[in-house]
């Protein structure tokens, strides 16, 4: 049984061991952070410090997110934004940005859970819900603009390319079932530290491992829409041995696929991997 609880993560699991229902609808913090990471104008933290939730229930971390909330990045009434309301598209961003915000939610804690419409990159903005949910397959308020017109496409690059994503998801059960870490990076090789916005902005490569079991997969968005960038990213010091390497299973650019990076050892026995990350774009390695 899902229940859409509103009014934050205490509220909802709260209402969730009262009630008996199984799973949460995630739509007070998840969805607003699920945007504006790929965006750069959030800290990743922000967003992955909401599955440890051992303060707020009297448990370990990894707790009740992985199977018990549902995550969604546009939803259908946005209580989180009062004044005025708008998908994920309706700010005109890169396409492969987002592809970047949907991949992020589709490889992270939680069940992902896609809004209707937003895989065809629907941009609806405005001060009411009904902004929100535009009319799929016809009606008196279509999409962009329109009426009675037909919008489920499958032959789009981002429905395309957000069902390979879906399909490692599938085949890799470290991203359905493993723990979770955001990675920290380095510029120079040297220091190191978590991705953060600087002023007002993020321009980074933010990655994040999913580990299960003797597997880890590294995965990473790139909020700098502009550039192709590369970082050192720390990985899992007793999973990966220097010299062994990690092979590229998806990449919003196709060139990538199949290449790999080599584990290194740092001087003070961290092992890391150079990633490169498209721009605007999003990475998964195993």
């Amino acid at each position: 049984m899902i229940a859409e609880i509103a009014g934050g993560r205490d509220r909802a699991y709260d209402t969730l061991e009262t009630t008996g229902l199984n799973t949460a609808l995630g739509i007070d913090d998840i969805p607003a952070k699920l945007e504006l990471i790929p965006k750069g104008r959030c800290n990743p933290s922000e967003y992955f410090d909401l599955f440890r939730n051992s303060i707020l229930i009297g448990k370990e971390s990894h707790t009740w997110f992985r199977d018990r909330v549902v995550t969604v990045l546009d939803d259908h009434d946005q209580v989180r934004n009062p004044g005025r309301k708008a998908r994920f598209a309706a700010t005109n961003p890169p396409l492969s940005l987002a592809l970047a915000a949907f991949a992020l939610n589709a490889t992270t804690l939680g069940i992902p859970c896609i809004y209707y419409g937003s895989e065809q990159s629907f941009d609806g903005a405005g001060d009411s819900d009904r902004y929100l949910r535009e009319c799929m397959f016809g009606g008196t308020f279509g999409a962009f603009r329109s009426r009675e017109r037909h919008f489920f496409r499958e032959d789009t690059w981002l429905f395309q390319e957000l069902a390979k994503v879906f399909k490692v998801r599938r085949e890799q059960l470290a991203l359905r079932r493993g723990r979770q870490y955001l990675r920290e990076i380095s510029g120079n090789g040297v220091d190191y530290g978590l991705p953060h916005m600087i002023g007002d902005e993020m321009r980074s490569i933010v990655p994040w491992s999913r580990i299960l079991d003797r597997t880890e997969i590294l995965l990473a968005v790139n909020t700098d829409a502009d550039m192709v960038r590369t970082t050192s990213v720390i990985v899992d010091h007793d999973l990966h041995q220097p010299g062994s390497t990690l092979r590229c299973l998806y990449s919003s650019d196709p060139a990538v696929l199949g290449q790999t990076i080599a584990v290194t050892e740092k001087p003070d026995g961290k092992h890391v991997v150079e990633l490169t990350v498209p721009a605007a774009g999003f990475v998964i390695f195993r």
